[in-house]
C-alpha cells in the first residue's frame, strides 16, 4: 500500500483566484498512490459572512470555489486540524466539513465535539488496513466535549485512537500539525513525544504547520517526518518570507509486512504553480534534509540548536527577557517554576484560559466548597 502524504495548503491569502492547472504536474504523484491526504488550513465562506473568533494570529478563510484546486488533487482525504479550522467559529468549519465530505473525501481531525473530531480515517487495500489520526496543537479553536472544533492535542485521546485502531486490526499513523514556526529542526520536546508515538503503537509519525521543512528520523525502524512544510501557502504581496517557505516536500509512505517506508519527495511553488522538484534541484534539497536530519538523532546537539532558537524568539515572546533587562532573581525562579512544574504549568494556563473565555464569574462557584475543605474539621 502506498499513501501520499502533503502538508498545509491555504487559500486564506490568495489575492486573485488559484488556477487548478498549476497542480497538474503534483497531482501525477497524488495519482500514482494508492491513497493521499492533504491538510486544509483555511475554512471556506465569505468573509462578510462570518464572525472572526479572538486569536493571537491571522483568521484565514477563502472563497468556496478555491476547493476546486483540491478536487484537482482528488485527495482521499483531507485534514482539517490546525490552527485555522474553526477561525470563524462552528458553522463555516462544520459546513466546510460537509462540502468535502459531500465532494467523496473522508475528513477528519475536526468535529461537532472531541469525540468526533478525533476519529481516524480508515484506508484499507489488500489485507492491510490503516487508520489516520489527525491532530494538532492547542492553540485556537480546538473542540471538548460539549464544543465543536478541531483535534487538539491530549495525550490520553491520542493513547486512545492508537490502542482503538490496532484493536481493529489497523495500523495507527500520526498526522501531526505542531511544531516551531520557521525553526528548521524539531524542539527536543517534539522528538519525545514523536517518539512516544511510537512507542504506543504508532506506525508513521507525518507532522507539518512550521511554515519550513524539517528532517526526519527512523526510529524503532519506523519513520517520523518531523515537518513537510507549507504544501501551498500563498502571502500576500505585502509579506515577504524566508526562501524555506516555498519548499516543501510530500511523504509517499510504503506500507508492507516488515514496515513502512518513507520516499520524500521535494517541491517549489508560487502562486501560479507548485512543481516537484527533478535532477540537480531534486538532490540538492534532498541534501539539505539529509543536513538538517543529522543533528535530531543526538540529543545534546538538539538541545543546543533548540537553545539558539529560544533566543532568537524568545524576546519576541518575553520581551523583558533581554541583555538589556534583568529580572529579579526570585522572580525569574519563580516565571521558570510555572512553566516546568507540571502542576504550575496547568494552573496558571488554565487560569488564563478562563480569563480569555470570559469564564470568570462561573469558575467562581466552586470556590465556597473548596475553602470549606481546606478546613478540616475532625
Amino acid at each position: 500500500m502506498k499513501i501520499l502524504f502533503a502538508a498545509d495548503v491555504s487559500f486564506g491569502f490568495v489575492e486573485s483566484r488559484p488556477s487548478e492547472a498549476m497542480m497538474e504536474q503534483t497531482a501525477q504523484y497524488f495519482r500514482a498512490a494508492d491513497f493521499s491526504i492533504l491538510n486544509l488550513e483555511n475554512i471556506f465562506g465569505k468573509k462578510e459572512e462570518h464572525t472572526p473568533i479572538l486569536k493571537s494570529g491571522p483568521n484565514l478563510i477563502s472563497d468556496e470555489q478555491s476547493v476546486e484546486v483540491i478536487d484537482a488533487l482528488k485527495p482521499t482525504v483531507v485534514g482539517l486540524a490546525n490552527n485555522h479550522g474553526r477561525d470563524f467559529g462552528e458553522a463555516p468549519m462544520l459546513a466546510t466539513k460537509d462540502l468535502l465530505l459531500k465532494k467523496g473525501y473522508q475528513v477528519i481531525g475536526a468535529g461537532k465535539n472531541i469525540e468526533e473530531a478525533y476519529q481516524p480515517a480508515i484506508l484499507e487495500k489488500d489485507g492491510v488496513k490503516v487508520a489516520i489520526i489527525a491532530v494538532c496543537e492547542n492553540e485556537f479553536g480546538v473542540a471538548d466535549t460539549a464544543q465543536a472544533g478541531t483535534a487538539g492535542y491530549q495525550l490520553g485521546m491520542v493513547t486512545k485512537a492508537i490502542f482503538s485502531a490496532k484493536e481493529a486490526g489497523a495500523l495507527p499513523i500520526l498526522y501531526f500539525h505542531g511544531g516551531n514556526e520557521f525553526n528548521p529542526l524539531p524542539s527536543p520536546k517534539k522528538k519525545e513525544l514523536y517518539r512516544h508515538f511510537i512507542d504506543l503503537g504508532a506506525a508513521a509519525v507525518i507532522a507539518m504547520h512550521t511554515h519550513c521543512p524539517q528532517g526526519y528520523e527512523y526510529y524503532k525502524k519506523t519513520p517520523i517526518i518531523y515537518s513537510m512544510g507549507n504544501f501551498y501557502f500563498i502571502l500576500p504581496s505585502t509579506h515577504s518570507a524566508k526562501p524555506t517557505w516555498n519548499f516543501g516536500y510530500m511523504t509517499m509512505l510504503e506500507i508492507a509486512a516488515e514496515g513502512c517506508k518513507a520516499e520524500l519527495l521535494p517541491y517549489y511553488f508560487d502562486a501560479d504553480q507548485h512543481s516537484v522538484l527533478q535532477g540537480e534541484k531534486k538532490q540538492a534539497f534532498l541534501d539539505y534534509i539529509e543536513e538538517i536530519s543529522a543533528p535530531i538523532a543526538d540529543d545534546a546537539e538538539l538541545q543546543s540548536y533548540f537553545d539558539g532558537w529560544s533566543m532568537i524568539m524568545g524576546p519576541k515572546y518575553f520581551g523583558y527577557l533581554n541583555s538589556s533587562v534583568e529580572l529579579e532573581p526570585k522572580e525569574l525562579a519563580r516565571m521558570k517554576n510555572n512553566f516546568f512544574c507540571e502542576a504550575h504549568d496547568e494552573m496558571v494556563g488554565n487560569y488564563v484560559r478562563i480569563h480569555f473565555e470570559g469564564r470568570q464569574e462561573q469558575a467562581k462557584e466552586k470556590l465556597e466548597q473548596i475553602q470549606k475543605w481546606q478546613n478540616i474539621v475532625i
